[in-house]
Formats: C-alpha cells, structure tokens, sequence
C-alpha cells in the first residue's frame, strides 16, 4: 500500500478592478520609454491585470480562494489539520496569517498551522512541505495551502518591470492522504538555488529597520527592482524539470500539463522547445491576471480544471521561481 497525497480541491480569487495595457502604455510615453514597454509587454504576455481594491488584501484574498476550494473539495473546514499561508506580501508579520486564515474560515481543528515565504516560489514550496506532513505522519488527513500577491500598491510608478507586469490575487489548493494499491498524487520534488542575483530586489527597499522612519522616501518603502538578464529562467526550469523525470524514468512528452511560474511567456514557451513539448502544454494566464507571483501555477492549474479534467494516470509538472533566485518544481500523478 502507498500513502498517497493527493489534490482534492484547488481555486482562486481575483479582484473585479481590472487595468489593461493602455494605462501603463500612455505613463510611459510621456517619459519616451512607450516602445519598450510594448517590446517588454509583448515578450512577458500581457494585457489585463487585476488589483486589489477597496479593503481587499493578502487575507481576504486567501479566505476568498479558500472558501471556493472548500466547496470544491466537499468537505468543511473542520476538516483541515493543516494550514500554510504562503506569500510574501503577508498582511500581517504578527500573528500568522495562517492563523488569521484558520480562524476566519473557522478551521478550528487545525493543529499545525504556520507562514511559509520564499516568494513566488512559495506555494510550490509549501505544497511540498505540506505533501512530506501528510505522507510520513498519519495524524493529519488534509492541508490547505494559501497563497495570494498584493504588490500593485507597492511597485514604484517609474518601474517599467515590476508596475505594468505585475497582478494581485489569491489562490488555494487543498491536498488529502490515502492509502492506494498504487503509487500517484505527488512523487517528487526538486529545488534549485542560485543567490547570484539576491541583490536585485529589495522590498521594502529601504528594510523593515528603516520604514517607520518619517525620513525615508516614500519610494524606498516600496519594491525595488534592479533590472538584470533573466534570460537564465528557461535553461534552469529545463535541467530541474529533466531532473525530476528522470528519477522516475518519465519522458517530458509524456506530461499531460505544464504549470509554470507566470511571470514571463516567452520563457515557459522556450522551456518546452528545450524540452521537446507541445507548448500548448503550458498554460498561461497571466495575460488576464497579470503576474500573481506565489499563486500563479495554482491559477493555471485552476483555469485549466475549469475547462477540462485530467485522466487517471495523467502526469503534471508545478514549476517557479523566486527572488535572489530559488526555484522549485514537482511532479504529480493524477
């Protein structure tokens, strides 16, 4: 018998205020640069981006997608043993946000309960995390991983990368053992670390030590973002994901869905000429969402559930990237 980890319910939450590419084209023409951010736009897939608006934020974002992936999964609250907030836009750095979570949707049987933040890796990460829990300790049945962005208020206006590239949003995903005569659910997990560009993104900018000092610049309290050749993103994405399959022995044609990091299509689409893959493949969503950071391969996958589902025996592949950088990937069986 294997005990398995599989995923039983999955959402998302996305604001209704919704900026399309128009807005950020005629900022940045007055400042002359109207021609690169197109090139820029073109390159990363972009056209309608939501925001945060009116109260919403990282927690109420996360309850949103929660909720939806309850109801999905058919089971309640109560039912979930385990809860990982996984963002790096917390609203909160005390208490948990997990624990906000846990009581706002009255989990009030959910014992481990903590924040997880590698960026925009994070939700791979926590799934992970939460998958090891459930597979080598029997007392807990269920997990619900959270993970939501809100950096539109953040960006700086003059930031042609982060500004018109980035989206705000939530998502869910909730992952149950049991014991099967078959091996499936999540197999494996690989990371890769490269701390060669850590210094290129900063947030706040001026430090948390610096940001109740009336002194510091507004600016310095928001992203910063040093731009830098990310051109690295395919080729690394390439030898993790080989990496992966070949441990199981599995071809890279023979995965059914590709959920990447959302950040830039023209990388996913390199990644699957690397790997020989239909690019039809890989999902993208980021042209309606804009770039949501942690959440965006649980977007894609979301998005993609909402069309079609996957056959039994079906392979899928969750791929990111964050900051500095870090990437982690998995494979799973359905």
């Amino acid at each position: 018998m294997f005990n398995n980890v599989h995923i039983v319910g999955i959402a998302a939450y996305h604001p209704k205020c919704k900026v399309e590419n128009c807005e950020f084209l005629e900022r940045f023409r007055q400042c002359g640069q109207e021609e690169h951010l197109k090139h820029l736009m073109s390159k990363v897939g972009r056209k309608v981006r939501t925001h945060a608006k009116d109260g919403e934020n990282s927690i109420t974002m996360s309850v949103e997608a929660a909720n939806k992936a309850l109801e999905k999964a058919g089971i309640k609250a109560a039912d979930i043993d385990i809860i990982i907030s996984a963002t790096d836009t917390p609203e909160y750095l005390m208490p948990s946000c997990a624990m906000i979570i846990r009581n706002k949707i009255g989990a009030n049987k959910a014992k481990v309960v903590f924040d997880m933040n590698s960026n925009c890796v994070s939700m791979v990460n926590a799934m992970d995390v939460a998958w090891k829990y459930l597979k080598t300790d029997k007392k807990y049945k269920r997990a619900m991983i959270v993970g939501s962005l809100v950096v539109s208020p953040f960006t700086k206006m003059d930031d042609m990368i982060t500004s018109p590239l980035v989206g705000d949003g939530g998502a869910a995903v909730i992952l149950e053992a049991r014991e099967e005569l078959e091996e499936r659910g999540f197999l494996n997990s690989g990371m890769f670390t490269d701390d060669s560009y850590n210094e290129t993104i900063r947030f706040p900018a001026c430090g948390l030590q610096n940001i109740a000092k009336e002194a510091v610049d507004i600016n310095e309290k928001k992203m910063q973002w040093n731009p830098f050749d990310f051109s690295f993103l395919s080729e690394e994405w390439t030898k993790l994901i080989n990496s992966l399959l070949e441990e199981r022995n599995i071809k890279a044609k023979d995965i059914s869905g590709y959920f990447m990091s959302q950040f830039s299509k023209e990388d996913i689409m390199i990644t699957m000429d690397n790997l020989g893959v239909d690019a039809r493949k890989a999902t993208f969503v980021a042209d309606k969402y804009g770039y949501t950071g942690t959440a965006s391969p649980i977007m894609a996958l979301n998005d993609t559930l909402n069309e079609k589902n996957f056959n039994k025996d079906e392979y899928i592949i969750f791929c990111s990237v964050g900051a500095g950088y870090i990437m982690g990937a998995m494979l799973y069986r359905w």
